[in-house]
């Protein structure tokens, strides 16, 4: 197995090490350093999302295509906006009734919410913190209303002064998108956690090249 980031700070911090059967490296998903057809499957955690444009998540498939081994198989689970866009105010009504599980399933119901309805499908993390702050005011009310604790919400400041750009298609938007690169998409679900009906995983093969 081998596993891509482009960070290799994340690399050191959660790569259990390299061994016979397994090593990490550092790279860019949208031109692998690797050779074409070198792989017989490939799966991704996020990663279309990970992306900010449609432009990118074109240049995804086509990278994922080129290394694929032809017959074999790439799962990705995706995280995918509704078709119809979350009202923030629903959100923190539902949030403050118990009705969100946990505090990364609100920053994701966030993000989705603040997402352009265009092409991209673009959203600024910063964005997405400065909305979290307009509707949870207190975060100390916010955990003694949830039982979250601060540790967990406090997470969300790490998105404080970046410059990423996250993007949030529909799942109707990435399945056409992966048509454009390969001859056989389903979606499978991907279980029964907190969003999991946002994040199925998109299993996609034979690609058009």
């Amino acid at each position: 197995m081998l596993a891509i980031d482009q960070s290799a700070t994340m690399i050191s911090g959660v790569w259990a090490g390299d061994n016979v059967s397994r090593r990490a490296m550092a790279g860019n998903w949208l031109d692998l350093p690797v050779a074409r057809a070198s792989f017989d499957a490939i799966i991704g955690d996020g990663c279309l999302s990970a992306v900010d444009s449609k432009a990118a998540r074109g240049l995804l498939f086509g990278e994922i295509a080129r290394v694929l081994q032809p017959g074999r198989w790439a799962a990705i689970r995706v995280f995918a906006r509704p078709e119809t866009a979350d009202d923030l105010c629903g959100i923190e009504a539902l949030t403050l009734a118990g009705g969100v599980e946990n505090f990364h399933a609100l920053k994701w119901r966030i993000a989705m919410a603040c997402t352009a309805d265009d092409c991209d499908s673009s959203v600024d993390v910063q964005a997405i913190r400065a909305t979290f702050d307009r509707l949870f005011q207190d975060r100390e009310v916010l955990a003694a209303r949830t039982g979250w604790s601060m540790a967990s919400i406090n997470t969300i400041d790490v998105y404080a002064g970046s410059e990423t750009r996250y993007s949030f298609a529909t799942l109707a938007m990435l399945v056409d998108e992966a048509n454009a690169w390969f001859d056989q998409v389903r979606v499978v679900p991907s279980g029964s956690y907190p969003l999991a009906e946002r994040c199925p995983l998109l299993v996609f093969g034979s690609a058009k090249l």
